[in-house]
């Protein structure tokens, strides 16, 4: 037998095997909307104008949606802060006048909560668009809490008045938008960061901690679980998606940010599946999801997301994470870590201390340090997001 002559057609018969085998699979689609901003960071860490540790500290707040509470209890712990004004809405949106009416009785209840915070001060000047706002005001950073969609429109303005941005997420809702914002903060050179808190939760910066010292080895597989009450009613802009977003970017951005977090790992391929079965008078809100990612080391993992918690339950929501490695796995559940490894059974492990998302962001800002969320993350992050929610829409394999 010829040898040269058999190893070629062994060559050519496991190609054509190869080949095949990769027709079978859903097709991949290549993320087509990346931009060449995308994969940079919005600005390097060192070459922003930092603000003054010692100085006044001028803070703006947008919006009364979300998780406001993050940047307003924060507050009065931060050297010189000061809410100098307060935007309760976007003034270029909302064209419908029964959402309009709407939208200002629930901006008139939890306003009227927001000024009764210790942030809120007598001489804190209250404006009714955000427009007004910062065509008026000389600000150092603003908070964004509008309704999701919005918050976009809101970063940009005030990236273009070269102030910093703590944005509720998603940054953006739709891909284009979230380009255009990027290119704005490179352009200026402002720092964003979102509302990822979780980051700074007791549970996941204990797992962070664990995987960073290699307790498990290298990870290799993470299955996250965010389940929330839906409650009796939400805001307006839950009924549609195109004002919503999806479940995916507004819950599904936690649970995929802190595996990237904790495992130290990129996100490279997405695939999801989603619909609304329960929630039948907010048919823009995905009630049940299902992601299925792949690490940039080969491994997997998986993410659950739902509104289906039953009002009876102890608690609003239900997060949990398990990393597994090649040596050990550690989970989370209820704010109780354990770690079992292939040397030791399992062990409760002490849970490290919950810090401000707002207050740490500042401190970089003032130079002070290293922000949790690093330049680039949020964007990315929120990117991944919505690709997810694409593969969902279109049922297929995203490359990310």
């Amino acid at each position: 037998m010829n040898v040269e002559r058999f190893r070629s057609n062994r060559r050519n018969f496991l190609k054509a095997v190869s080949i095949a085998s990769l027709s079978s699979l859903p097709p991949l689609i290549s993320n087509s909307n990346m931009t060449s901003a995308s994969r940079k960071p919005e600005s390097l860490s060192n070459s922003f104008r930092k603000l003054d540790p010692l100085g006044e500290l001028r803070i703006g707040m947008i919006g009364t949606y979300g998780h406001t509470g993050l940047v307003l209890d924060a507050i009065p712990a931060i050297h010189g802060a000061r809410l100098v004004a307060y935007a309760l809405q976007d003034g270029e949106r909302l064209p419908d006048e029964a959402v309009k009416r709407e939208d200002t009785d629930t901006i008139s209840h939890d306003f009227g909560e927001i000024k009764k915070r210790p942030a809120f001060r007598s001489d804190t000047r209250v404006y009714k668009t955000y427009q007004e706002m910062l065509s008026k005001e000389k600000l150092d950073v603003v908070g964004i809490c509008l309704p999701y969609s919005f918050n976009v429109f809101a970063s940009i303005a005030a990236a273009e008045k070269g102030v910093h941005i703590m944005s509720e997420k998603p940054l953006a809702t739709e891909l284009e938008d979230l380009a255009r914002l990027e290119r704005v903060l490179e352009q200026t050179g402002v720092q964003i960061s979102a509302m990822l808190d979780m980051r700074l939760s007791p549970g996941i910066r204990t797992i962070h901690d664990a995987i960073s010292r290699g307790a498990i080895g290298e990870p290799i597989l993470a299955t996250a679980q965010k389940s929330y009450k839906f409650g009796k009613d939400r805001p307006w802009f839950y009924k549609e998606r195109k004002t919503y977003g999806g479940t995916i970017p507004w819950i599904g951005i936690h649970a995929i940010d802190f595996i990237i977090y904790t495992t130290g790992l990129r996100i490279t391929q997405a695939a999801a599946m989603q619909s609304n079965k329960a929630l039948h008078d907010y048919p823009g809100t995905e009630d049940n999801v299902g992601i299925l990612l792949k690490l940039s080391n080969g491994g997997t993992a998986i993410v659950t997301l739902d509104y289906l918690r039953p009002e009876s339950a102890d608690s609003h929501g239900d997060d949990r994470l398990r990393v597994i490695g090649s040596k050990g796995v550690v989970e989370m559940r209820a704010e109780r870590v354990e770690l079992m490894t292939h040397d030791d059974a399992v062990k409760t492990l002490p849970l490290l201390p919950k810090d401000s998302i707002f207050a740490d962001f500042i401190a970089y800002l003032r130079g002070q340090g290293r922000h949790v969320i690093r330049p680039g993350e949020a964007t990315e992050v929120n990117r991944i997001c919505l690709l997810a929610r694409q593969a969902a829409d279109e049922q297929r394999i995203i490359l990310v």
